[in-house]
């Protein structure tokens, strides 16, 4: 990021910070300022991502247009305000473990540059209202710190009766009225707050129809959807505050769960937090929200955590909230290193190994920095090199059962991440 972004964000973070109430206007000539679209581009580029509706990829923008002239022409469509974002491409992504499938919105490059930008400029000015029980899409934030902050409610404040909630639909059902006004009392710029209606009203393309929207949604995919459901459910977080209710609110996005005490009424409480949803145009899922106690686990940002007894022997603690790799998240990238290795016979054992160790990694230090258990991470080590072994079976025909082409520990001599 270059110093001259990063002194703009610290601006508006510090006049933010001096009236919690103020509404910035002179906003939109930022969006445009050539190192904000530059820090946008580095960023969009850096998370990759398919083309939107006009098929346009990172490759052919760089190739054959380059960026600089990418940037330009951006640059001069919002100066001129001459800018229209197009609709989002609507895919479906399997859910692990279950049988529906999620919706996932994927903008166009130029959208999701324009959007970044927009973000650089806006997320400053919203971050100094958001409180420290949300932990989603939030710089220096992280669904480990969330983890960690049940872990410690539950060990340390004896809170193990979990309200563990899951919002109906969230994206798809976020009313743009209400949203827009909670976007309104921190922005009066009303070229930038076009454009967040533009991208709201945009509609999603699906099997080359378009579809408009209804005036609710935000497409799950979209640069900008993360801050603006924060934004949302900010007023969630302040009216839980403002109700004094007993226990701990832990939000990540639009997946929060609720600590209390052994002997609160945990149903009375659900009924309050479905009544302040619904003054946000929210519902609770009637079959994924639940009540249950910490001692039968719970599953949540796909760990699942469980108070336990300790069996150290003159230990301190009776009990205390332990963590694994939940059912689905073990489900989910074994799931993946079948993918991975699948029957590409023609690879080599290190070709094989060399795409399976980010993959491994990324999932392993996820858990390790949630303090899952290692133990429980070290049993995917025996299942991956289970699936190699198969693997070099079936490459070679080999009639016995392939254990003599991974003995020694050939593979991890060969340099596969070991997890745990």
């Amino acid at each position: 990021m270059s110093s001259n972004l990063h002194a703009l964000q610290d601006k508006l973070s510090h006049a933010a910070k001096q009236t919690l109430d103020r509404r910035f206007g002179a906003l939109y000539d930022k969006v445009y300022r050539r190192d904000v679209l530059l820090e946008a581009w580095r960023r969009v580029r850096a998370n990759k991502g398919a083309p939107g509706v006009d098929a346009q990829s990172f490759t052919e923008i760089e190739d054959q247009m380059g960026v600089d002239e990418f940037l330009l022409e951006i640059e001069q469509a919002l100066k001129a305000q001459h800018y229209r974002p197009l609709p989002v491409k609507r895919v479906w992504i399997d859910k692990p473990g279950k049988p529906e499938k999620r919706p996932l919105g994927v903008p166009v490059i130029r959208d999701r540059v324009v959007q970044m930008a927009v973000k650089l400029v806006i997320e400053p000015i919203f971050e100094t209202n958001f409180l420290p029980c949300s932990h989603g899409f939030r710089p220096e934030r992280d669904a480990t710190q969330a983890l960690r902050e049940i872990q410690r409610v539950i060990t340390f404040q004896g809170r193990t009766m979990v309200v563990d909630a899951d919002i109906q639909g969230f994206f798809d059902n976020i009313p743009h009225a209400p949203l827009m006004k909670l976007v309104e009392r921190r922005i009066s710029d009303q070229r930038m707050l076009k454009l967040i209606r533009a991208w709201l009203k945009a509609g999603v393309m699906e099997a080359g129809k378009h579809i408009e929207s209804n005036d609710a949604g935000t497409p799950q995919g979209g640069v900008i959807s993360p801050l603006l459901a924060n934004i949302h459910l900010h007023a969630f977080d302040k009216m839980w505050k403002q109700s004094h209710l007993p226990g701990t609110l832990v939000r990540y996005c639009d997946d929060f769960v609720i600590l209390l005490n052994p002997h609160t009424d945990a149903e009375a409480i659900l009924g309050q937090v479905r009544a302040m949803l619904g003054r946000l145009g929210l519902t609770l899922h009637p079959e994924k929200t639940r009540v249950v106690r910490a001692e039968d686990g719970l599953d949540f940002l796909g760990v699942h955590l469980r108070l336990c007894k300790v069996r150290k022997p003159k230990a301190k603690l009776k009990q205390s909230c332990r963590i694994w790799p939940s059912d689905r998240s073990m489900q989910r990238i074994k799931q993946k290193v079948r993918d991975l290795i699948g029957r590409r016979y023609s690879r080599s054992l290190e070709d094989l190994i060399e795409e399976l160790n980010p993959v491994l990694r990324g999932w392993n230090n996820y858990h390790i920095r949630a303090q899952a258990e290692r133990k429980r991470l070290r049993t995917l080590n025996r299942f991956v090199e289970e699936r190699l072994r198969i693997f070099l079976k079936r490459k070679y025909s080999d009639q016995t059962r392939g254990t003599r082409r991974v003995s020694g520990n050939r593979p991890v001599r060969l340099g596969l991440f070991q997890c745990g």
